[in-house]
Order: structure tokens, then C-alpha cells, then sequence
């Protein structure tokens, strides 16, 4: 026995294993980061940032020291280029980059991509050793990118995103290494659940809105994250059903996923239900490839007994575990009479209890039918979202001093119509659409005299408003038959990666078509350019 521990202890595999745990449980360290720490100090370009540097380390760990041995003089040259430079670079970042702290990342980023893509090019071009690839996908990909560089855009990231994963890309990872990463992945997403909820049992108070927001400062933040998550732990359960896991480890899976969905229900958002119940779909579709699953219908009894049986006990610990510890904290912009303090008691009044959750939840629930049936066909009277040249409340003369995009398109008593907002956001977007895309100080509109429309609440109209027409076309493109082409690939071989990589393909844009989900560095946009890794490399 102890022979065999220090031979995995020994082992690289091993270590890599725990590398990409590590890498992609440090993913959503970054994305609980870099969405609400103060913008004060520049701490969001920090995290954002430590992206590129944790995709880094995913693909330096393919090379090992014979590669630095083989190809000294490329690595020494690249070396001395930086060790010279580091002054310069650092000196300019003083003086030229508003936080410091991100620019050091920033020259990690530099050092380390250095080494990636003089790594990559003698891989691919001197030695011709490379991942066999889509063809198609990668064309649409390389098109989609070069065309979100060359916009009107005034965003850097596609570039850098481009770099990045083009060399994530063409890194003959070994099946072995694609397997132990995917493995890692869905391992370090688990454990970011484990200490991100932890944490919010300790400093996030369920107060101040019946819609639970955990470590984050949106409830919509807390539930996309918690899809992530959800992702993970369904994947899991696949590969579990295939390589015959015991009882007790199947067990522990099934009673995650109903705790992660006891969660997400917490969030009361309508875009995070819509996307669990699409990848639950399509998981059962996966899952009843075995003889394991039995009927679909039993897989999905055990979930939804799972979800039930754990929603009191996720209710009661994000309201009475906080009130143990008494250590609340906001974040900037939060802090208000109304939230729960250090010195209230634990069955003070502005926690939220169950009868005050449930009621915003059926609330929020009857509304949406509510509002679908007011603009329904069948419907006797609805209002068609119409823009309009008046200003509500102001003069004709205050109106022609505003730019248009200035003038409030809705009456302040239409935005209580939620399918008229959004109808009228997406016909403004959809009208601004051009080819080569906007930057960012064309975009956005008053919709009401008190709410600034700042992006399109759907992400192919989003791109298409960022980059151009194209871009939202190619994307569609790429998502949709990225998935297509994932679910082709699985039927070959149950369980394997094509399952969790198919439901992180999707979380972005099924969430996406209702709410942000687009934002650079955020955990989402990160697993949707890995998930289409997995289609544009085929040899595994």
C-alpha cells in the first residue's frame, strides 16, 4: 500500500491531475472576483487578467524539461529578451497604466505567452506535430475572431483571446492528458462550489431581496454560476454510469446535482430555471444511453427527489448558518439600512424567510404567464412596443437638446411590462446592427427617464451590436453546430468528454439570450472557448 501511494505521488500524471483541478478551480475564484471587488483599485483587471495566465499553466504543463532541453536556445533567447526588458516594461506601467497591479499581471502574461507560442510554432511548423482538427470549425473560428479583432470594436480581448486559445488549440495534448484535464475540470468546478457557497454561509446574509445572490452582488451572477457548477456535477454523474462507480459515489453525485438545483431555484431567475431544464434535457439524453439509467423517466424522478429532499436544508443553511458567524459583508454600492448587520439578532426581521421566498418566486413565476398572455394572439388588448420621439415628463425644447439615444423610448408606467421591455431593447439593438459593429460609446439607449439600456440582454445581438452581423452569424453557427457535432461524437463513445463539453457549450447562450453572459474574463465566456477546443480538435 505505501509502495503504491509514493508511486502516485511520483507519478506526473498525477500532479498534473491536481494542476488542472487547481487551474480551473482558480477559473471560479476568478469569476466570483472579478465581479465584485471594488473598481477602486483596479482589482477586476486583475482577475480578468489572471485568466490568461491560468490558461498559461494549462498548456506549459503539456511540455516537460526535455522540451526546454531540446529547444534551449529558442527558451534562453526568449529569456534574456524578457530579463532586458522587464525595466522598460515595468517603468511604463508606472507611468502609462492606470493600476499598477494589473499591469504586473499583464507582463506575466507577456513572459509567459512568450514561451506558449515560441513552444507552439516549433511544435506545429518545425516538428509537424499538432492535434487533428476540424477543418470547418476552425475555419469558421479563425474567421469569427479575426473579424471581432478588426471591427469597430474598441475591445482588446479578442485579440488576446485569440492568442490564447490558438495556442490552447494547437497543443497535441496526448488522450491521456485531454481525459486527466477534462477530469480536472469538472473536480476543480465542484471544489469552487464547495469554498465559493462556504464562504457565502459566513459573510452573505440572506437579507435585503428574496432572490439569493450568495457570494455575489446579482442574483443573476449566483445563478449562472451555479449552472457552471450544475454542468459539472451532471457530467459526473455520466462518466460515474460509465465507468461503473460505486453506489455510494453515484449517490454522492445525484444529491449533489439536486443541491446545486436547490440553489439555483434560490436565485428566483427565470433565465437560470430555462437553462437547467434544457441541460437537464439534454444530460438525460445522454444518461439514457445505459443500461445503468434504466428509463429516462426514473433519472428524472431521482433528480427532481434529490432537488426536493435538499431544498430545506440549502434554505435553511443561506438563512441560519450567516447568523452563526455574524460577520457580514457588502460589496461596493450595498451597504444600506435594510441589510443585515454584526449587531441584528438572528431572527431579525430583514432576513428573508420562506414564506417571503416563496411568494417572489410564484410571483415572479405567475408574472411571466401573466405578461406572455397580455401579448399573446389570444390577448384582446396589447400594447405593441412602439419608439417614441417624446421624451415622457419633458419639454419639446429639453428634447431636441438630447441626443436621441438620450430621448426614453417607454413611459415610466410601461416598465412594469417586462415582454414590452424586452421587445423593446431587442428591436432598438436589432435596427443598430451593421457589419463592422460599434464601439462602446455608440451603444446603449435611455428606455425609461430612470433606466440606461447598457447592452442587449441576448448575446448574438450583443456580439452582432460589439463586432458586426458576421460575428452573430458565426457564432450561431459555431454554438449550434458545435453542439450538433458534439452530440454525433458521443454516441460513439458514452461518457466521454463531448457530455460536460456540450453542456458548457450551451450555458452561455441559453442563459445568454435573456441576460449578460458575454462579460471577458467571466467564467462563462472562458468554458464556451474551451468547449469549442472540443470541437475543433478531433483526435482523442
Amino acid at each position: 500500500m505505501r509502495e503504491r501511494i509514493k508511486n502516485k505521488l511520483l507519478s506526473g500524471d498525477f500532479w498534473k491531475r491536481i494542476l488542472y483541478t487547481a487551474c480551473f478551480f482558480f477559473f471560479c475564484v476568478i469569476e466570483q472576483r472579478e465581479k465584485n471587488v471594488s473598481w477602486v483599485e483596479g482589482w477586476p483587471d486583475v482577475f480578468r487578467d489572471l485568466t490568461g495566465v491560468t490558461l498559461a499553466l494549462l498548456i506549459l504543463s503539456h511540455y516537460g524539461l526535455k522540451d526546454i532541453r531540446k529547444w534551449k536556445w529558442a527558451c534562453l533567447g526568449w529569456t534574456v529578451v524578457w530579463i532586458l526588458g522587464m525595466p522598460f516594461l515595468l517603468s511604463w506601467g508606472r507611468n502609462h497604466w492606470i493600476f499598477f497591479n494589473d499591469w504586473i499581471v499583464i507582463t506575466l502574461n507577456i513572459i509567459l505567452y512568450g514561451y506558449i507560442i515560441l513552444f507552439t510554432v516549433i511544435r506545429v511548423f518545425l516538428e509537424k506535430r499538432r492535434p487533428r482538427l476540424n477543418g470547418r470549425y476552425f475555419a469558421l473560428w479563425i474567421v469569427m475572431m479575426a473579424w471581432m479583432i478588426f471591427s469597430r470594436s474598441d475591445s482588446k480581448w479578442p485579440l488576446y483571446y485569440f492568442i490564447m486559445f490558438l495556442c490552447f488549440y494547437l497543443t497535441d495534448y496526448s488522450q491521456k492528458e485531454r481525459d486527466q484535464m477534462y477530469l480536472g475540470m469538472l473536480d476543480g468546478m465542484i471544489l469552487g462550489f464547495f469554498v465559493i457557497q462556504g464562504l457565502g454561509f459566513v459573510f452573505r446574509p440572506f437579507d435585503g431581496s428574496a432572490r439569493y445572490r450568495g457570494m455575489f452582488a446579482n442574483s443573476n451572477w449566483n445563478a449562472l454560476f451555479y449552472l457552471e457548477i450544475l454542468a459539472a456535477v451532471l457530467a459526473r454523474i455520466v462518466r460515474a454510469a460509465k465507468d461503473g462507480a460505486r453506489k455510494w459515489l453515484k449517490a454522492y453525485y445525484w444529491v449533489g446535482a439536486g443541491t446545486v438545483l436547490s440553489f439555483e431555484f434560490l436565485t428566483i431567475g427565470r433565465s437560470g430555471w430555462l437553462t437547467a431544464m434544457v441541460m437537464i434535457g439534454i444530460f438525460l439524453k445522454f444518461l439514457g444511453r445505459t443500461r445503468a439509467a434504466g428509463k429516462w423517466i426514473h433519472s428524472l424522478l431521482l433528480l427532481s427527489v434529490c432537488a426536493l429532499l435538499t431544498f430545506p436544508l440549502c434554505f435553511s443553511a443561506a438563512r441560519y448558518l450567516p447568523p452563526v458567524f455574524h460577520h457580514p459583508v457588502w460589496y461596493q454600492g450595498e451597504w444600506n439600512e435594510q441589510r443585515v448587520h454584526s449587531w441584528d439578532p438572528w431572527d431579525s426581521e430583514k432576513f428573508v424567510d420562506i414564506d417571503e421566498f416563496l411568494d417572489a418566486a410564484l410571483g415572479r413565476v405567475t408574472g411571466s404567464f401573466r405578461n406572455l398572455w397580455e401579448h399573446s394572439p389570444f390577448a384582446i388588448n396589447a400594447d405593441a412596443a412602439e419608439l417614441s420621439d417624446e421624451a415622457p415628463g419633458e419639454t419639446a425644447e429639453e428634447v431636441e437638446t438630447l441626443p436621441p439615444n438620450k430621448i426614453p423610448v417607454l413611459k415610466p408606467e410601461q416598465g412594469e411590462d417586462g415582454f414590452l421591455v424586452r421587445s423593446t431593447i431587442y428591436q432598438y439593438y436589432f435596427k443598430h446592427l451593421n457589419l463592422f459593429g460599434h464601439p462602446e460609446e455608440e451603444q446603449g439607449f435611455q428606455l425609461l427617464p430612470y433606466y440606461w439600456i447598457g447592452h442587449a440582454h441576448n448575446i448574438f445581438l450583443q456580439y452582432g451590436t460589439d463586432f458586426g452581423i458576421p460575428v452573430m452569424i458565426l457564432l450561431a453557427v459555431l454554438v449550434v453546430g458545435g453542439a450538433i457535432s458534439l452530440w454525433k461524437r458521443s454516441e460513439k463513445s458514452f461518457g466521454s468528454a463531448e457530455t460536460g463539453y456540450c453542456l458548457y457549450l450551451l450555458i452561455p447562450v441559453v442563459f445568454g439570450m435573456f441576460e449578460y453572459s458575454w462579460g471577458v474574463g467571466s467564467l462563462s465566456i472562458t468554458m464556451l472557448f474551451i468547449a469549442f477546443g472540443k470541437v475543433i480538435c478531433v483526435d482523442e
